[in-house]
Protein backbone atom coordinates (compact mmCIF):
# COMPACT_ATOMS: atom_id res chain seq x y z
CA UNK A 1 0.00 0.00 0.00
CA UNK A 2 2.61 2.34 1.03
CA UNK A 3 4.59 1.82 -2.20
CA UNK A 4 1.48 2.54 -4.44
CA UNK A 5 1.14 5.62 -2.53
CA UNK A 6 4.83 6.78 -2.89
CA UNK A 7 3.92 6.16 -6.60
CA UNK A 8 1.18 8.14 -6.71
CA UNK A 9 2.89 11.26 -5.36
CA UNK A 10 5.56 10.53 -7.86
CA UNK A 11 3.46 11.06 -10.66
CA UNK A 12 1.55 13.75 -9.44
CA UNK A 13 4.78 15.65 -8.78
CA UNK A 14 6.33 14.72 -12.04
CA UNK A 15 2.64 16.27 -14.08
CA UNK A 16 3.09 19.17 -12.32
CA UNK A 17 6.82 19.43 -13.02
CA UNK A 18 5.90 18.46 -16.93
CA UNK A 19 2.79 21.32 -16.76
CA UNK A 20 4.90 24.04 -15.09
CA UNK A 21 7.46 23.41 -17.27
CA UNK A 22 4.81 23.69 -20.53
CA UNK A 23 3.86 27.01 -19.56
CA UNK A 24 7.15 28.61 -18.73
CA UNK A 25 8.13 27.91 -22.18
CA UNK A 26 4.63 29.26 -23.66
CA UNK A 27 5.72 32.57 -21.83
CA UNK A 28 8.91 33.05 -23.38
CA UNK A 29 7.66 31.57 -26.88
CA UNK A 30 4.89 34.75 -26.58
CA UNK A 31 7.47 36.76 -25.39
CA UNK A 32 10.20 35.85 -27.72
CA UNK A 33 7.29 36.28 -30.88
CA UNK A 34 6.73 39.57 -29.47
CA UNK A 35 10.59 40.39 -29.13
CA UNK A 36 10.90 39.24 -32.80
CA UNK A 37 8.15 41.54 -33.88
CA UNK A 38 9.32 44.59 -32.32
CA UNK A 39 12.95 43.84 -33.87
CA UNK A 40 11.39 44.06 -37.44
CA UNK A 41 9.36 47.06 -36.96
CA UNK A 42 11.95 49.46 -35.98
CA UNK A 43 14.23 51.53 -37.91
CA UNK A 44 18.05 50.21 -36.44
CA UNK A 45 17.36 46.97 -34.87
CA UNK A 46 21.10 46.49 -34.05
CA UNK A 47 20.68 49.77 -31.81
CA UNK A 48 17.61 48.39 -30.17
CA UNK A 49 17.90 48.10 -26.22
CA UNK A 50 15.01 45.81 -24.37
CA UNK A 51 14.23 47.35 -21.26
CA UNK A 52 11.89 44.79 -20.10
CA UNK A 53 9.49 42.51 -21.42
CA UNK A 54 5.67 41.58 -19.30
CA UNK A 55 4.67 38.52 -18.51
CA UNK A 56 1.89 37.59 -21.26
CA UNK A 57 -1.14 38.73 -19.93
CA UNK A 58 -4.89 37.17 -21.43
CA UNK A 59 -6.45 39.38 -23.72
CA UNK A 60 -9.99 39.79 -24.44
CA UNK A 61 -10.21 41.43 -27.51
CA UNK A 62 -7.69 43.26 -29.26
CA UNK A 63 -8.25 46.51 -27.69
CA UNK A 64 -8.65 44.71 -24.39
CA UNK A 65 -6.86 46.80 -21.31
CA UNK A 66 -7.41 46.23 -17.37
CA UNK A 67 -8.45 49.66 -15.24
CA UNK A 68 -4.70 49.66 -14.15
CA UNK A 69 -3.19 49.78 -18.16
CA UNK A 70 -5.70 52.24 -18.95
CA UNK A 71 -4.85 54.47 -15.91
CA UNK A 72 -1.34 53.68 -16.89
CA UNK A 73 -1.89 54.56 -20.66
CA UNK A 74 -3.49 57.61 -19.73
CA UNK A 75 -0.88 58.61 -17.15
CA UNK A 76 1.73 58.24 -19.93
CA UNK A 77 0.28 60.43 -22.17
CA UNK A 78 -0.11 63.21 -19.78
CA UNK A 79 3.77 62.97 -18.86
CA UNK A 80 4.56 62.80 -22.87
CA UNK A 81 2.16 66.13 -23.51
CA UNK A 82 3.90 67.51 -20.72
CA UNK A 83 7.35 66.72 -21.91
CA UNK A 84 6.58 68.32 -25.01
CA UNK A 85 5.04 71.69 -23.57
CA UNK A 86 7.65 72.12 -20.98
CA UNK A 87 10.16 71.72 -24.17
CA UNK A 88 8.31 74.31 -26.22
CA UNK A 89 7.26 76.83 -23.74
CA UNK A 90 3.52 76.00 -24.14
CA UNK A 91 4.06 76.14 -27.69
CA UNK A 92 5.31 79.42 -27.37
CA UNK A 93 8.86 78.44 -28.86
CA UNK A 94 7.88 75.64 -31.05
CA UNK A 95 11.17 74.45 -33.09
CA UNK A 96 9.95 72.30 -36.49
CA UNK A 97 13.93 71.48 -36.40
CA UNK A 98 14.05 70.42 -32.99
CA UNK A 99 13.37 66.64 -33.79
CA UNK A 100 13.32 65.44 -30.90
CA UNK A 101 9.97 67.20 -30.15
CA UNK A 102 8.60 66.70 -33.89
CA UNK A 103 9.59 63.04 -33.44
CA UNK A 104 7.99 62.56 -30.12
CA UNK A 105 4.66 64.50 -30.88
CA UNK A 106 4.40 62.51 -34.04
CA UNK A 107 4.61 59.59 -31.94
CA UNK A 108 1.59 60.84 -29.51
CA UNK A 109 -0.42 61.25 -32.64
CA UNK A 110 -0.29 57.88 -34.08
CA UNK A 111 -0.96 56.56 -30.49
CA UNK A 112 -3.67 58.94 -29.63
CA UNK A 113 -5.51 57.62 -33.36
CA UNK A 114 -4.81 53.85 -32.08
CA UNK A 115 -6.47 55.15 -29.04
CA UNK A 116 -9.09 56.45 -30.63
CA UNK A 117 -9.68 53.48 -32.85
CA UNK A 118 -9.12 50.95 -30.26
CA UNK A 119 -12.03 52.71 -28.02
CA UNK A 120 -14.73 52.44 -31.27
CA UNK A 121 -13.75 48.77 -31.45
CA UNK A 122 -13.92 48.07 -27.90
CA UNK A 123 -16.92 45.68 -26.58
CA UNK A 124 -18.02 44.61 -23.35
CA UNK A 125 -17.96 41.01 -24.74
CA UNK A 126 -15.68 38.66 -22.85
CA UNK A 127 -14.38 36.28 -25.12
CA UNK A 128 -11.08 34.69 -24.46
CA UNK A 129 -8.64 36.20 -28.02
CA UNK A 130 -5.03 35.22 -26.96
CA UNK A 131 -2.38 36.89 -25.07
CA UNK A 132 -0.77 40.34 -24.89
CA UNK A 133 2.31 41.21 -23.93
CA UNK A 134 4.47 44.84 -23.51
CA UNK A 135 7.87 45.60 -24.13
CA UNK A 136 9.49 48.99 -23.05
CA UNK A 137 12.22 49.96 -24.98
CA UNK A 138 14.73 52.52 -26.74
CA UNK A 139 15.32 52.72 -30.04
CA UNK A 140 16.69 55.46 -32.71
CA UNK A 141 14.76 57.17 -34.94
CA UNK A 142 15.37 57.64 -39.05
CA UNK A 143 17.16 61.21 -37.41
CA UNK A 144 19.85 59.30 -34.98
CA UNK A 145 17.39 60.51 -32.55
CA UNK A 146 16.94 57.97 -29.14
CA UNK A 147 13.74 57.33 -28.02
CA UNK A 148 12.35 55.34 -25.64
CA UNK A 149 8.59 53.92 -25.99
CA UNK A 150 6.30 51.05 -24.88
CA UNK A 151 4.76 48.37 -27.17
CA UNK A 152 1.89 46.33 -26.67
CA UNK A 153 1.71 43.04 -28.64
CA UNK A 154 -1.78 41.19 -28.94
CA UNK A 155 -1.18 37.59 -29.92
CA UNK A 156 -3.57 34.78 -31.40
CA UNK A 157 -5.20 32.36 -29.16
CA UNK A 158 -2.18 29.86 -30.85
CA UNK A 159 0.92 31.99 -29.69
CA UNK A 160 1.73 31.86 -33.45
CA UNK A 161 0.78 35.76 -35.28
CA UNK A 162 0.98 39.05 -33.55
CA UNK A 163 -2.61 40.54 -34.85
CA UNK A 164 -2.15 43.79 -33.46
CA UNK A 165 0.64 46.15 -31.86
CA UNK A 166 -0.23 49.26 -30.32
CA UNK A 167 3.14 51.71 -29.36
CA UNK A 168 2.59 54.68 -26.76
CA UNK A 169 5.72 56.91 -26.46
CA UNK A 170 7.73 57.91 -23.14
CA UNK A 171 9.33 60.81 -22.38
Amino acid sequence: FKMKHITRQFCLLLGIAVLMASCSDKKKELQQLAEENLRLSVEYPKQLDIVAISEPDSAFGFSYFSQKEKAGIVRIMKSVTDSIMKRTDNMESLDINDFYVMDLAERQMRANSDIRQMLSLATDKQEWTGWKVKIDYRAVTHHGMKYNAERWFFISRDGKAVVRTFELPLP
